[in-house]
This record gives C-alpha cells, structure tokens and sequence, in this order.
C-alpha cells in the first residue's frame, strides 16, 4: 500500500498543471454533475421584473429577494429565459472555479500549488455552485474576487456590496467567521498567523456588506420582501430543528466530506490549531436554521478555509506525498453529497444523462412520485 500511495503521489505531483486541473474537474464533474437550484425558476420571475413584487401573496418565496443581484445582471443582459438564465449563472460558476485556480497561483508557493489544487478540489464548496445552479454561482465568485485583490479595499467594497445584494446573511456569518479567528489567533498563539487580512479588511467589508442590505431596503419599500429570509426561518423553524437532530450525523460529515480529514490534520499540525477549529465549531450554530445544510456550511467557511488550508503555505508544506496520495484516493472514492433537508443527495452525472436521452426518446417516467426521477421533485 505504501508503495502504491508513494506512485500515486510521485504521479499526482509530476502531472502538468493543466492535466491535473482537467483530471480534477473531470473527477468532480462524475462526481457532481451539473443540475439548477430548484428555486432558480422563481429567481427568474424577478429577473424579468426586478423591482416589483412578483410574488404577490406567495410570502414563501419572498426569501429570494435577498439574493436579487444575479437576477437583475439577467435583467440587464436580457437574459430572462430559462435557457439564458441557467446558463449565465452557469457561467459565473466557471468564473468562480477559473478565478479560484488563478488565485492560487498567485498566493501559493510554486511547489504548493499543485497540493493546493488538490485539497481545493476536495472541499465540496469547489463544486456547489454546479450541483446548485444558482445563487451561489455569483456569490462565490464575489468572494474569490475579494480574496485575490484583499489589499484592494475599493474592490473589496465593490464586491461586498455585491455579497450584500446577493445572500447578505452568508457574508456577514463568513466575515463573522474571520472575524472571530483573527482575534482567537491573537488570543492563543499571536506569534503564529494564519490569516493575512487585516483588520480593515474586515470593516470595510462589513461596510460593503451593510451597504448592500440598505440599497435592497431603498429598491423594496416593503420590508417584509427583503427580510423574507428570516420569516421564512421563523415560518419553518420546527421542521429545520427536527431535521438538524434527526440528521446530525449527515449533516455535520457531509458539511465538508472528506474535507473534514485536512481539518483533523491542522488541528495535530499546526500549534495555533484553535482558532480555526473553534470558528467551524460556532458555524455548526446555524445549521438548526438552515434547510441546505451543505451549501450554506461551505459557502460561510469558504473564505477562512481558504485562508487557513487551500491558501496556507505553513500548512501546505506539512502535508507529505503519501498524505496527499491518501487523501486524494478517498476523495476518489467517496462520494460529494449535499445534504438538503437532512438528506443527502446524490451525484447528478447520472440525472445529466438521463436528461439528454429523455430529450430525444422520453423513456424517463417524470410521473413517479419518488425524487429519483429527476432530482427535487419532490419536496417534504
């Protein structure tokens, strides 16, 4: 066994940049497949009217207004078909993978960087906004964006607007989240940091982010529209606290995967090990308040686990090959699975094919009532 990690890692680090990301994407592609979020449709509704209330007495959707910007980008590019509408949050989710790999290059020591890919690919955030077409798409690239250029604070006001106008609640958890290991790193061990963002970072961004929220206020004059979120929660609180005690265990694995595994090799590798343990602990709080549990945990880790494992070269450099060799061959095998009403869901490659096929011979029964024919049909 140890010569077969020592091979596959001597392959995995040999292997030119560009065929590795294309092995990596096709892994996660198999793994994933591409499907759209099942509120997208209902997102399109206010692309094809952004300042109105679409919606009417419908006030379970009136959580979507808090993710309006994707939809009013669709607005101005005509984009308001459900063909063009997909694929332009299709795109951006290109982007956010695009972007990302450049960011790596960019912050990682050349001789990381390869691992960096690895563990990036690991994360089920890298594939979310494919299996979830959506909001996302935006929101992640909004987030890659502000990591490149974080010395940059007018982008980064920019772009925390934007996270504003797009899901206000998951920026202000993840710079909540950086918020809180920046200062329990100063508290613990302030000889060894992990993060490189500075402290105006953090209130500039929260500005941005505040920014965002008032601008949604000023569109809406109801506020019942822009806080549908919360009603939402309030409206559906019993059912998202049976589903967390009642699916704890998918919830917490399937929040990270095999991502969980890096975590437990920071935690007995780095002395200043706290802080980051401590922070994806709190963000398990909210998880009792959420019905995508998985989207949202790696969306709101998503940029202090870039700082602190993708993006760390302390932390790169102590993971030797046969780690590397070993964490990648479980990645391999174990499936993503985004846990979505305390369920986990299963790959969509299968259901991409299925699509295809069913477009020229209709042989796929969509009458069944069973969410196996086609993914969230139904619904609990």
């Amino acid at each position: 066994m140890n010569k077969f990690l020592n091979h596959l890692g001597d392959y995995l680090i040999n292997l030119n940049t560009k065929k590795l990301i294309f092995l990596l994407l096709a892994i996660s592609f198999f793994k994933t497949g591409i499907w759209y979020h099942p509120a997208l449709w209902n997102m399109l509704e206010i692309a094809k009217s952004p300042f109105e209330n679409v919606f009417n007495e419908e006030v379970n959707k009136y959580y979507l207004y808090s993710s309006w910007l994707s939809p009013y980008m669709a607005h101005l590019l005509n984009l308001t078909t459900k063909l063009s509408f997909f694929l332009l949050h299709l795109v951006l989710a290109i982007f956010f993978v695009i972007s990302f790999i450049f960011l790596i290059k960019k912050t990682v020591l050349k001789k990381n960087q390869k691992t960096s890919l690895i563990v990036f690919f690991v994360f089920p955030v890298s594939m979310t906004s494919f299996y979830w077409v959506g909001y996302d798409s935006l929101l992640l690239l909004l987030f890659t964006i502000s990591i490149y250029f974080y010395k940059n604070l007018f982008i980064n006001i920019i772009c925390s607007i934007g996270i504003g106008l797009q899901h206000f609640e998951i920026g202000v958890v993840s710079l909540g989240l950086l918020f809180a290991c920046k200062v329990l790193e100063k508290l613990f061990n302030e000889h060894e940091k992990n993060m490189k963002i500075s402290y105006n970072f953090i209130f500039v961004y929260f500005i941005g982010l505040i920014l965002g929220k008032i601008i949604l206020y000023k569109i809406y004059a109801d506020e019942n529209l822009i806080d549908g979120r919360f009603d939402w929660i309030h409206n559906a609180l019993l059912h998202l606290v049976y589903n967390f005690y009642f699916n704890f265990y998918n919830i917490i694995w399937f929040s990270l995967g095999i991502g969980w595994l890096l975590i437990l090799k920071y935690f007995f590798e780095k002395k200043n090990k706290y802080p980051l343990i401590i922070s994806l602990l709190l963000l398990i709080g909210i998880m009792p308040l959420v019905d995508d549990h998985t989207r949202v945990y790696s969306a709101s880790s998503f940029m202090l686990i870039t700082y602190c494992i993708i993006c760390n070269d302390n932390f790169l450099k102590t993971i030797e090959k046969k780690e590397l060799s070993l964490i990648f061959l479980l990645w391999v095998i174990f499936p993503y699975s985004w846990v979505w009403q305390g369920d986990p869901r299963q790959s969509m490659f299968q259901y991409n094919i299925a699509y295809f096929i069913n477009y020229f011979f209709d042989i796929f029964n969509s009458s069944v009532e069973s969410s196996t024919i086609w993914p969230f049909e139904r619904f609990k």
